[in-house]
């Protein structure tokens, strides 16, 4: 149950080696988000697939993503639980989304979910994947606001506030000092 193709994204990492290759698809009950992101952290080589699922109101349900770390298998299996987000055998964390730490696929879901008034910043409370440290989900806010030119992203417990540029899709095209991409759809790069 792949679904059908609405947007590829290639993104290269910019504070290290790396790229993240995802697919947007539309199944009939919702979307699909898939990706496979492969970076070196601190000489270690880590290879993670991810498939975050939502409804078809872009209401996040769950992802599972696995891979490796180095030689380390990773397994995580995350599931919507009430107002939040639980990584098996784990308490569930808060949050509106679902945020993958990893990759910025996940700003798709929100993107195309809510209606965001110019420079006006609509706070998202998301539970993060820590995939770094074992695996585990915590709670992070993170604040997007539409300005001329382009999206404004700040996550004020990290100090982070950028600004991002973005496909008609929702995919995030730009992510200065983090990522760079390129969009394809309908068999047009974009």
């Amino acid at each position: 149950m792949t679904g059908t193709t609405v947007a590829s994204v290639i993104w290269h990492r910019l504070d290290r080696d790396g790229t993240d290759r995802c697919r947007l698809a539309r199944l009939d009950e919702g979307w699909l988000i898939m990706g496979h992101a492969r970076w070196d952290e601190a000489g270690e080589e880590v290879a993670l697939d991810y498939a975050l699922r939502c409804d078809s109101d872009w209401r996040c349900l769950g992802a599972d993503v696995t891979g490796l770390r180095g030689q380390a298998p990773v397994a995580y299996r995350i599931s919507r639980e009430g107002a939040g987000f639980a990584l098996e055998g784990q308490a569930p964390v808060q949050g509106e989304d679902l945020d993958l730490g990893f990759t910025p696929a996940w700003m798709v879901v929100p993107l195309n979910r809510l209606t965001l008034p110019d420079a006006r910043p609509r706070l998202v409370e998301t539970a993060r994947l820590r995939a770094s440290d074992g695996g585990r989900l915590e709670p992070l806010g993170h604040s997007f606001a539409r300005l001329r030119g382009g999206l404004d992203h700040a996550i004020p417990a990290l100090g982070r506030d950028a600004r991002l540029s973005l496909h008609e899709c929702g995919f995030v095209t730009a992510d200065p000092g983090l990522w760079q991409g390129a969009v394809t759809t309908e068999g047009r790069a974009e």
